[in-house]
């Protein structure tokens, strides 16, 4: 006789604006879970939006450069850094189109995801999930600054985790 096994989905926002800064100078940060997800299988992108200050001095803030997420250090992604010998292993990405930057102060570069690519299968699965950690870098593979008047204003990510939380019996 099998066994089923059920599983359950929750959408997770992932805010700087409420997420703990370890080093409040670099775009390194974290939010933990009231309790732990288990056996989590796939986490699912729906949206993510950065929020920038505008800066022609800031190195990231060119046409076409890209912001690169890091996610639990989940790999979904393999690019070349700048310097066009080394890897950045990522979660997922967002690219700057400087035509799209406004002049007001800041610029806000979104993502809607609405297919298969956007999922991310955990092999092995993640037994106990209970802190999300974003780490998001330059095509050096440089965590980006994070100043009073730097590039980095605000980073919001909304995901779809998948889990179960049910104790099965093998039969």
């Amino acid at each position: 006789m099998e066994s089923s096994i059920d599983y359950d989905h929750k959408i997770i926002v992932i805010d700087s604006d409420t997420a703990i800064f370890p080093d409040s100078s670099v775009c390194d940060f974290y939010i933990d879970l009231d309790e732990p997800f288990r056996n989590v299988y796939k986490i699912k992108i729906i949206t993510i939006l950065l929020n920038t200050f505008n800066s022609n001095t800031d190195p990231v803030n060119k046409n076409l450069e890209s912001v690169y997420i890091d996610l639990n250090n989940y790999t979904r992604l393999i690019s070349k850094s700048s310097n066009k010998k080394d890897n950045i292993y990522y979660f997922d990405s967002l690219i700057i189109e400087t035509a799209n930057i406004n002049n007001n102060g800041t610029s806000t570069i979104k993502n809607d995801y609405n297919n298969a690519d956007i999922e991310y299968l955990l092999n092995p699965i993640e037994l106990q999930l209970k802190r999300f950690r974003i780490r998001l870098l330059d095509s050096s593979n440089n965590l980006i600054a994070k100043t009073a008047d730097g590039f980095f204003r605000r980073f919001v990510m909304k995901i779809s985790v998948y889990y179960n939380n049910k104790k099965t019996n093998r039969l």
